[in-house]
């Protein structure tokens, strides 16, 4: 959901307009019948203006350059609590600092405008439902400010559950509409949904400090820019733990938990999740010819090689060995397999140059396609390996060795063998410069 809004289907637009009405709409109800404080009445209290400058570090402390990595949309969101805090302590009015809340986290990620104005209709749609349960409530039991202390936390079990279930409809709502995902898809984390979604029970504890001593609410900008701060640092293992430590690449664990819950969340049948295998011709021969640094140096390039010809969203992974994988990303069910695989085909034989030589080697590709009821990661990579090695056995016979050791200085003359590796003081190719079979890996 980043194009411009031009290029986002009608009936998103339409779900915009229609979000900003029902914003106004509910805002215009709150301020007519809603009991307790008004806004300006609210904002010259010190606990509210306290609430509110929490609420913006929250959401803006996530984008600061050490910060980056914590995205607040992919982690727990601290402004949720704050901000039933406000509704807790002054009343359904306070309603406002959830728009003020969508708004801020998303010009802080520098989002498009109408991302911008979405997430702020979305969150203060999401307030003023909240906040009208409570004006209910607060009109029930005659309440003169805010929330008794004894009624704080079965009141916070109510808002969250509102505000967390209407945030989960209205943002698959907006994502479905714009094409980004599907609801299957959006809910096959419902796990971590709700995990982020409890921290909103702590929300009476800014509420009693706002009520009672206003003045130790700064304490808890220590406490959330810590918390971020280890979020980010566990973030930043668990990317450390799901990447492979040569290439750099994702390794093979992340690979399958990616496959897994793309295969949890597959419900259109054009655009089913499709797993390329690439495996590295010859690699064998140049590990036992020229060491393994540089092999390990051919290793880094070619994930280099297989990223660049494939799409910033497709899952690169080394699966093992000389053994890469390809999770092509959802979307790409137009794009047919064979040609995903002819591009990494031209991309990996180009000459890879290594301290004066040069180092040629080719793959052999096989792919798979989900079918229906797939649900095993590994069902669908033994499909592909499958496919990889039916390409290997339908080549010629393995080549003959080489008819005599390397040279040992670059001036020596070229040993050739017309099926095996070709070397030379600047040089050194695997056959499928010249073989056009073995060069031409192909996915059966």
């Amino acid at each position: 959901m980043t194009a411009p809004l031009r290029r986002i289907p009608v009936r998103f637009r339409w779900w915009l307009a229609g979000c900003l009405v029902a914003l106004v709409a509910a805002f215009s109800l709150l301020h007519a019948f809603a009991p307790g404080p008004d806004v300006p009445e609210i904002m010259r209290q010190p606990g509210a203006l306290l609430l509110l400058a929490l609420i913006v570090l929250a959401d803006l402390h996530p984008a600061l350059p050490w910060m980056r990595s914590t995205n607040p949309f992919d982690e727990f969101i601290f402004s949720t609590p704050l901000a039933i805090a406000a509704l807790l302590v002054f009343g359904p009015h306070a309603a406002i600092m959830f728009v003020i809340a969508g708004f801020a986290m998303t010009v802080a990620l520098g989002m498009r405008w109408w991302r911008v104005v979405l997430n702020a209709a979305l969150w203060g749609v999401q307030g003023a439902a909240a906040a009208g349960v409570l004006a209910v409530v607060w009109a029930a039991a005659g309440w003169d400010n805010e929330v008794p202390a004894e009624a704080m936390i079965p009141m916070t079990i109510v808002l969250a559950v509102i505000i967390e279930g209407l945030n989960i409809a209205l943002v698959m709502t907006s994502q479905c509409l714009a094409g980004a995902t599907t609801p299957r898809a959006y809910l096959a984390d419902w796990r971590s949904q709700v995990a982020i979604g409890t921290l909103d029970l702590t929300a009476p504890i800014p509420a009693a400090l706002a009520a009672a001593q206003p003045a130790l609410l700064p304490l808890l900008a220590v406490a959330m820019v810590a918390a971020q701060a280890g979020l980010s640092a566990v973030t930043s293992r668990t990317a450390q733990a799901g990447t492979d430590p040569l290439t750099s690449v994702p390794n093979r664990a992340y690979l399958l938990a990616r496959i897994k819950s793309r295969l949890a969340g597959t419900e259109d049948a054009r655009d089913p999740v499709t797993v390329l295998l690439v495996d590295l011709d010859r690699f064998k021969q140049i590990n036992d010819e020229l060491g393994h640094l540089v092999g390990d140096r051919v290793l880094v390039e070619v994930a280099r090689r297989l990223e660049e010809s494939t799409r910033s969203s497709d899952v690169v992974a080394r699966f093992g060995g000389d053994e890469f994988a390809v999770l092509l990303s959802g979307g790409s069910g137009q794009r047919n397999a064979q040609e995903v695989a002819a591009r990494i085909r031209t991309a990996v034989a180009r000459p890879i140059h290594l301290d004066g030589r040069s180092v040629q080697v080719g793959v052999t590709i096989g792919w798979a396609l989900a079918e229906g009821h797939d649900t095993d990661p590994l069902a669908l990579l033994h499909r592909a390996d499958a496919r990889l090695y039916a390409a290997k056995a339908a080549r010629s016979p393995a080549p003959a060795p080489l008819a005599e050791p390397l040279p040992a200085r670059p001036e020596a003359s070229p040993v050739t063998d017309f099926r095996g590796p070709i070397w030379s003081g600047t040089s050194v190719r695997s056959s499928q410069a010249h073989d056009g079979d073995a060069s031409a890996a192909t996915a059966s």
